[in-house]
């Protein structure tokens, strides 16, 4: 009775806080949320770590900003604060990460306009060690523009800055990565996604240029992702496809080459939607370093297959190897009862079991509580228990 009691009580309370929160959002259109999450780590033999990350936003009339803070039982691990405003053609934000000391302080300046948009990054790094700081400066220039007809180009510049495809992502294949959407939903179904950053490198100078075309066209789909830099052409990778609607079949293939034009890899994608079955096959080769017939071999297949049973969302993955012998099978299982809902992914290779994933929340009066576990064959490797609040 007691604890029926305190769950109302508590219950209350945050409706009153929700309430004000919303009437406070009605008036000046704030709106925020915090999060706290506690992750338990065993440390063979007979030691354990605990960490904590703590999560804070709130964005009112245009104006964003953002707080991450990590610490475990050594003390401060990292911090990160993100600030934006919105001037409506403009938009303005900054990034400062300590990891625990200095490592990032980043300024974004984006305008758009008349259907192009021109952004520019301006970077200051930390790209030593702790004990050997050293810091350096990079700038990406980037300069995109969506023409008629499905067709769009954007360009990245990097001067003292490397790996520019991080800021779409690290997507380099944008449609192909469109129809690996099971595969890349298994790969980061447990562990949140990173946040990618460019590469800074020594020196202000010219590092790297990206260049990508795109078309999404009457069902056919295409793109051209074209990498410079400081000696000039450094590589390439086409993709060529074709969408149909009934049934929504797709298909896509890419090639990749290097600045000499040698083919270095070779991706083709076929994806497939009846109903509630989704299938997709991947199929990839890579770059002989023998000398053959053919530029490239294959190095590996991939069938990723989800469908619903029952309201129950099940998906798997199963990939072969060079030789075609079993390599992993992932089976993902995602169902909500509310105001429960419950995901578990479990990963065997060709030795048998490899490890599982257990996850679980509960939202109640604007609240989500959540607990996660991953162990493998030797035990626990880690549990987490948090809470999220939005308003």
């Amino acid at each position: 009775m007691s604890r029926m009691r305190a769950r109302i009580a508590l219950c209350a309370f945050v409706v009153v806080l929700l309430g004000t929160a919303g009437a406070l959002a009605d008036d000046v259109g704030f709106s925020g949320g915090v999060g706290l999450e506690f992750t338990y780590t065993p440390i063979p033999p007979t030691s354990f770590n605990i960490g904590s990350d703590f999560t804070m936003t709130f964005s009112v009339s245009g104006f964003s900003f953002g707080s991450e803070t990590g610490f475990d039982l050594a003390g401060f691990q990292s911090e990160r604060v993100t600030l934006g405003v919105d001037l409506g053609a403009v938009w303005i934000g900054n990034e400062i990460l300590f990891d625990p000391m200095f490592a990032w302080n980043e300024l974004n300046i984006d305008l758009a306009i008349v259907g192009v948009r021109v952004g520019v990054d301006l970077i200051f790094a930390n790209i030593g060690t702790t004990q050997t700081p050293s810091y350096s400066m990079g700038s990406v220039i980037e300069l995109s523009s969506d023409i008629v007809c499905g067709f769009s180009i954007a360009s990245l510049t990097g001067f003292g800055a490397i790996d520019l495809v991080n800021i779409y992502g690290g997507i380099e294949s944008p449609f192909a990565h469109e129809l690996l959407y099971l595969f890349d939903h298994l790969a980061w179904f447990c562990v949140p996604r990173p946040s990618l950053d460019v590469t800074i490198v020594p020196d202000f100078y010219f590092e790297e240029e990206l260049v990508r075309l795109e078309a999404d066209y009457m069902g056919m789909i295409a793109s051209n992702t074209t990498w410079f830099d400081g000696t000039g052409l450094a590589r390439m990778l086409f993709e060529l496809g074709y969408r149909f609607e009934e049934p929504s079949l797709s298909f896509v293939a890419t090639m990749s080459l290097d600045g000499s034009f040698v083919i270095t890899g070779f991706d083709f994608i076929v994806d497939l939607e009846i109903d509630v079955v989704r299938c997709t096959s991947h199929t990839w080769f890579i770059e002989s370093l023998l000398p053959a017939v053919f530029p490239v071999v294959f190095d590996g297949q991939g069938f990723a297959v989800s469908f619903d049973l029952c309201g129950v969302q099940i998906t798997t993955e199963t990939d072969f190897d060079g030789s075609f012998y079993f390599a992993r099978q992932l089976i993902a299982i995602e169902a909500t009862i509310d105001p429960v809902r419950f995901l578990s992914l479990t990963e065997f290779d060709a030795t048998g079991f490899v490890g599982q994933c257990i996850y679980a929340d509960v939202t109640f009066c604007g609240v989500v509580l959540y607990t996660q576990a991953n162990f493998d064959f030797s035990g626990i490797q880690d549990v987490s228990l948090g809470f999220e609040l939005t308003f």
